[in-house]
């Protein structure tokens, strides 16, 4: 596998996200209803709220998955929440941990997370590996998380928690006495 190119979403890659979103191998792990609207990806590409980053993975010029990351508000600052989906004729060939790491990136490196979080449905194992292996780490089961094909399904609240990056003072002149 060659890496996707990953990038910020583009209005042009509506079209192609709303197919990921409404395949329905990706609305079996998620909480949307079946049908999801263009309009309603409209409203989230490109993002306006500039506490939300989002990226796409781009493989072959088609947008073929996209993540978000979203930063708290007021006293949740310091959380991020991430969201992702991989179309899935593209599942399990790295592109969703190509995004994953670039959200993480940001988080770490641009927004100085420390929590980030998200949820997951307990039968989805192949995204749980995934953020186990990026560091994610299960905080507790949400019982009736989700109602998929008239069944409640228990999710997963999984976060990673890094430690606040340390102060690096301001460097003083050495003196010349």
């Amino acid at each position: 596998m060659t890496g996707a190119i990953i990038r910020e979403a583009r209005i042009e890659d509506i079209d192609a996200l709303l197919e990921v979103v409404n395949q329905p191998t990706n609305r079996h792990g998620t909480g949307r209803v079946p049908f999801q609207t263009r309009s309603w990806v409209e409203a989230r590409i490109p993002p306006t709220d500039p506490n939300i980053t989002c990226v796409v993975a781009v493989v072959e010029g088609t947008a073929i998955g996209w993540a978000t990351l979203a930063r708290g508000k007021e006293r949740r600052t310091h959380v991020g929440s991430i969201g992702i989906a991989v179309h899935e004729a593209h599942v399990g060939k790295g592109y969703g941990r190509q995004m994953m790491n670039a959200l993480l990136d940001v988080a770490d490196n641009w927004m100085g997370l420390v929590r980030v979080q998200l949820d997951v449905n307990c039968d989805n194992a192949p995204a749980i590996a995934l953020y186990k292996n990026c560091g994610f780490e299960i905080e507790g089961v949400q019982r009736a998380h989700v109602i998929r094909d008239g069944q409640y399904i228990d999710g997963y609240l999984m976060s990673r928690i890094r430690p606040a990056a340390e102060h690096v003072p301001f460097a003083q002149e050495a003196s010349n006495d």
